[in-house]
């Protein structure tokens, strides 16, 4: 009984051990816990990668072409929770993890090579990338294998599957008839799947499944055809072959076209205008150019090899179905998958990196199912108060935009202020206005426009824009300025975003202008009068006098006879000279010459300045108003009153390059007290209404008016005036010249924040 039970024993003993074995063994295997990234002094960059246990020894690999670092870790599984990790910074481009037959891969993926270092420490393993300053130049070796990633392998391996091996049995180079480069590659079948791409400079040609022979993989230099090809390399790795093209400049294009089983790749060389022009008719679709030739394959396998191919994340639903037979050469994935859906009536719709294929209107039902599952659980979704401060605007306009109604201004020019808020300003082709004295230049300008919005406009709903849910309401306690909105918590979370975001301080613009009036006058006036007359004795009365006006006074204790023979002396002279020419027995003969000469200079400067708020009107005046007396038929004489003042009344918008655009309005009015009529002075006007444009802190001519009088009268006797020598004592002179312009300057700069005091 004993012997028979005792092999029994044994193999029961056996099997327990093997299990608690296999159970050590498995407890003894070490995850990787955590990948992180740092940078070093010297532009280095370190890549750390943590394990729940001692690290085992590693093996570790790198290639030139494509440029990679790879580690192998034996009896390591991957604990974290996706494969690729993206990093861009200096030479590393991302880290793939991936595990297959118990061993463990980490690729890191460099945009160059560049030298590394790997050191152990404990449960961390140290990959220690160095800065581009200290990477040397490429080496380009005429045979570089490509170490195929797990990933890589597992993607090829189901393309492998829809797609037999396929072959290249020949590489040549010819030159066009017009400088062009052709790549001459011969192909084993037809269908072989290929796929090109532009990468930092190069284009790259892949081969899906498809062997290249030892003999081909090699460097090919191709410069002395003189086309657009410098060079390009083929290699090959268990399931792709690549062709990398190095370009001699960027002016080229390239296009690739397959016949009976000879791909020919055409480097076409480019002018300058007509890469432009190129680049300028570019469509939306940006993928990978591939070339496609299936007879009667299923549309799930073509998705499946583009999907792959690709890279994408695509998901195709039960009722894709169908075959399809399709010959596509060098045109974008994304623009062939357009076309096979179209052609089956499918459509897709695309959501962060995957991508749902269904037919037509299938997506739409998906939707709108989602929608109402959406309005259910949010008419489900329980109401919760809360007490937002505004700081910087009105309360009432954050809830005029939670009800979906424009704020305009969005209560920046002021809190408190009800109803008028000054509109967005208009610029566009418009005139400006200029007026000065009794003439006006027409220059008139679109100004800004304004628009009166009640009180009661503001408080109603537009459900269409409104990012309130129906539910929701929305409140304001003015005194505190606090918007109280009751609200579900996923739509307050988007309240409170917007809030934060909306909510800041707005830049304020310092104006100032300023009006020059200059002026220069000049005038002269130059006269003579004289008078013969005859007394009898002194005191004794005239007999005898030629003249028409006159006074009589004493010269030399003699009667003067001044009656006038000739009166052409200078109005209100500042000087004269008075003598008697001729005097015997009772004749007397006397001349008397006036001048009078003005020389003016003036120049009047008005600076008004302003400080307001980024599209916010602001005003500024200063003057007096003059009155007048007015007549009616109702209230008969009646004083009435003009305003002759300063005025400086601006909106300024800041642009989001920094320039100041401004809507002004620049008025100098003020009375000619030398012109009054019946003691009224007349308003002279001075008036400048326009849009500008002006960089920060810029001085800008905005307009001017340039007047000038000049005149030269002669008042003469005729005849008399012409005769030689004594022709000047019959005649006046009078000479003026006046000039006034007016010059508008102004000057808008920002007002920056002062952020000392945040320090």
């Amino acid at each position: 009984m004993s012997r028979v039970t005792e092999p029994l024993w044994k193999t029961i003993f056996a099997g327990i051990f093997l299990c608690v074995f296999q159970f050590a063994v498995q407890a003894s295997e070490v995850q990787i816990q955590n990948l992180d990234f740092t940078r070093l002094s010297g532009g280095r960059l370190q890549l750390q990668l943590e394990m729940d246990g001692p690290a085992p020894a590693l093996r570790v690999f790198h290639t030139d072409n494509p440029a990679r670092i790879a580690l192998d870790f034996s009896g390591v599984k991957s604990g974290l929770s996706k494969k690729k990790f993206p990093i861009n910074l200096d030479a590393a481009d991302s880290v793939y993890v991936a595990e297959s037959g118990g061993r463990l891969r980490v690729v890191i993926n460099l945009i160059s090579s560049v030298p590394y270092e790997t050191s152990t420490e404990g449960n961390k393993v140290f990959v220690t990338l160095a800065g581009a300053a200290q990477a040397e130049a490429p080496v380009v070796r005429q045979e570089t294998s490509i170490v195929a990633t797990a990933a890589q392998q597992a993607r090829s391996d189901v393309i492998a599957q829809f797609l037999p091996e396929q072959g290249i049995k020949g590489l040549d180079f010819r030159r066009g008839p017009r400088g062009e480069g052709r790549i001459l590659i011969s192909l084993s079948e037809p269908n072989t799947m290929v796929n090109t791409r532009e990468v930092g400079g190069k284009v790259e040609i892949y081969f899906v499944n498809t062997r290249l022979p030892e003999r081909l993989s090699k460097r090919y230099d191709v410069s002395e055809f003189a086309t657009p090809v410098r060079s390009f390399d083929a290699v090959s790795s268990r399931q792709e072959t690549k062709i990398t093209v190095d370009l001699q400049s960027p002016l080229y294009e390239y296009s690739q076209f397959q016949s009976e089983g000879m791909l020919t790749v055409e480097f076409r060389p480019l002018t300058q205008a007509e890469k432009d022009v190129i680049d300028s008719q570019k469509d939306r679709y940006t993928g990978d150019r591939l070339s496609l030739n299936f007879q009667d394959i299923e549309i799930r396998s073509v998705i499946t090899l583009l999907s792959e191919f690709t890279g994408q994340n695509v998901v195709a639903g039960d009722e894709v179905t169908g075959r399809i037979t399709l010959k596509l050469d060098d045109v974008p994935w994304d623009e062939a998958l357009d076309f096979i859906m179209m052609t089956k009536g499918l459509e897709k719709y695309q959501t962060g990196n995957v991508t749902l294929i269904a037919p037509v209107g299938k997506i739409k039902e998906y939707k709108k199912k989602q929608r109402e599952t959406e309005v259910v659980v949010a008419q489900m979704e329980p109401l919760r108060t809360e007490y937002i401060e505004i700081n910087y605007a009105r309360a009432e306009s954050f809830r005029n935009l939670l009800n979906g109604l424009d704020t305009g201004l969005f209560g920046t020019c002021g809190i408190g202020q009800q109803g008028t808020n000054v509109g967005a300003m208009q610029s566009g082709a418009g005139q400006a206005n200029v007026q000065s004295g009794a003439g006006n230049i027409n220059l008139r300008a679109a100004g800004s426009r304004k628009s009166v919005l009640s009180d009661e406009f503001l408080t109603s709903k537009d459900d269409e824009f409104a990012l309130l849910s129906p539910r929701g309401t929305a409140v304001v306690d003015s005194r505190t300025n606090t918007l109280i909105v009751r609200e579900t918590a996923s739509r307050m979370e988007e309240i409170r975003k917007l809030i934060a975001k909306l909510d800041v301080p707005v830049r304020q613009v310092m104006i100032e202008s300023r009006i020059v009036i200059a002026s220069n006058t000049f005038a002269r006036d130059l006269g003579v009068r004289f008078g013969v007359a005859k007394a009898a004795q002194v005191g004794s009365g005239k007999t005898f006098a030629v003249g028409g006006r006159g006074t009589e006074g004493d010269i030399s204790g003699a009667a003067q006879v001044s009656d006038l023979l000739v009166d052409l002396s200078a109005t209100n002279p500042y000087g004269a000279l008075a003598m008697t020419l001729a005097r015997g027995a009772d004749y007397v003969l006397n001349l008397e010459i006036s001048a009078l000469q003005d020389e003016g200079r003036a120049e009047l400067l008005s600076n008004p300045r302003v400080m307001t708020s980024d599209r916010c009107q602001a005003k500024i005046r200063q003057g007096f108003e003059v009155p007048f007396q007015a007549f009616s038929a109702n209230q008969g004489a009646n004083i009435q009153f003009k305003q002759a003042e300063l005025e400086l009344d601006v909106t300024p918008q800041i642009t989001p390059s920094g320039t100041i655009q401004m809507a002004l309005l620049i008025t100098k009015n003020e009375p000619d007290f030398a012109r009054a009529i019946q003691g009224t002075p007349p308003i002279v006007t001075r008036e400048l209404e326009t849009n500008v444009q002006v960089m920060d802190g810029e001085t800008v001519v905005l307009g001017g008016v340039f007047e000038s009088a000049q005149t030269n009268l002669d008042n003469k006797i005729p005849f008399f005036s012409d005769i030689p020598g004594i022709g000047f004592l019959f005649r006046r002179n009078e000479q003026s010249d006046e000039k006034t312009e007016l010059l508008i300057f102004v000057t808008p700069k920002i007002v920056h924040e002062n952020l000392s005091g945040a320090n």
